[in-house]
């Protein structure tokens, strides 16, 4: 399945990002991270999600 929202942006999302384009708050990415749904990691005070896991967890839907 090819996913057109991921199209333009890089390997890594901030949790604003991710949050406008899988049209959930910001506060269930923050559980995703959590819960290790996602791969992400931690710069300063900023998440950064691997796109690719994102695209995994869309595709086992």
């Amino acid at each position: 399945m090819k996913n057109i929202f991921f199209n333009q942006y890089q390997d890594f999302l901030t949790v604003h990002e991710l949050s406008t384009i899988i049209f959930v708050s910001k506060k269930t990415i923050y559980r995703m991270i959590a819960t290790k749904k996602v791969k992400s990691l931690k710069i300063g005070g900023t998440y950064l999600i691997k796109t690719s896991s994102v695209k995994s967890l869309i595709e086992e839907v």
